[in-house]
């Protein structure tokens, strides 16, 4: 009986960019905000606030102190309301998606009709949506597209999809449209995990997802795992029971980019403690790697 891990599994870039940035900030102050949560991973945001890094959800709660904005960005009106009432601002968007709003605005400008590839109701999408002054379509996938013609139609997509949804809505979106921009917006550190964890699946009996509930990027590695093989996406290893690993062999398991180490290491220590074997690990750098052939 195996227990492996998928490659590039836990933080990526821009959440151990926010995350540094937020403590950094905290040495220095006695207590700073972050307009939403920092990251999506309930876990890490709560160890936050042990730090005096406390989560507000709107401005009035903000109440002059220093405010970090979070690894998915806020909407530009926000911004320009906090700048307005001289709010110390500490800008910890990942610059990936800093970039993308960016392009947003320019293909706004450049008078293509933009067409966002993503969850509507994500802090990401939303804050992408506000550097646009035109109308933006918003869909999930391409069977959300509506039934119409485009002149000039310009294409992204939120951060953490998938790259076959971005090919996928190009594809039908060529014979309707006379001129087209596309802007592959996806994170290269999202794609590589998504791969990694789709050649683990492939290989493994049961696959464990660890990370938020409302990770978008978790739920698409959950998502994903859920083609190939019976998967539990789990927040901590509290949730984990003994009877999932009856007579299975290979155990996946991997994590979303905003998953700290130390939620890893524990889900991996009790998965072994499940199947009887007590080689527990201190650092996920000790968790068998998943490699493919």
């Amino acid at each position: 009986m195996s227990v492996r891990i998928a490659k590039n599994s836990g933080f990526c870039f821009g959440v151990k960019r926010a995350i540094k940035i937020a403590l950094k900030t905290s040495k220095n102050n006695h207590e700073i905000v972050t307009l939403g949560s920092i990251i999506h991973n309930p876990q890490m945001v709560a160890k936050l606030e042990s730090e005096n890094i406390l989560k507000v959800d709107n401005i009035e709660q903000i109440k002059g102190r220093p405010t970090i904005i979070r690894s998915h960005g806020i909407k530009k009106e926000i911004l320009e309301e906090l700048e307005k009432n001289n709010i110390e601002i500490i800008n910890a968007t990942c610059p990936y998606v800093s970039k993308t709003q960016d392009y947003a605005k320019s293909l706004s400008e450049d008078g293509y009709e933009l067409i966002i590839l993503g969850d509507r109701d994500h802090p990401e999408v939303k804050a992408l949506r506000s550097y646009v002054d035109k109308e933006v379509i918003i869909v999930a996938n391409a069977d959300e597209l509506v039934d119409k013609q485009f002149k000039k139609v310009g294409i992204i997509s939120q951060t953490t999809r998938r790259v076959e949804d971005l090919q996928d809505l190009v594809k039908k979106l060529v014979p309707r449209c006379h001129e087209m921009r596309v802007i592959n917006t996806i994170c290269n550190a999202t794609t590589i995990r998504q791969n990694s964890t789709l050649a683990l699946a492939r290989e493994s009996d049961i696959m464990i997802v660890v990370g938020g509930k409302n990770s978008s990027n978790t739920k698409m590695l959950a998502r994903i795992c859920e083609s190939f093989v019976k998967t539990y996406h789990i927040e901590t290893a509290c949730e984990i029971d003994r009877k999932w690993f009856k007579d299975k062999q290979d155990i996946g398991l991997t994590a979303g980019a905003s998953t700290p180490d130390w939620i890893i290491v524990e889900v991996y220590n009790e998965i072994l403690e499940c199947i009887g074997n007590i080689n527990k690990v201190d650092k996920i750098e000790d968790i068998p790697g998943f490699k493919e052939e």
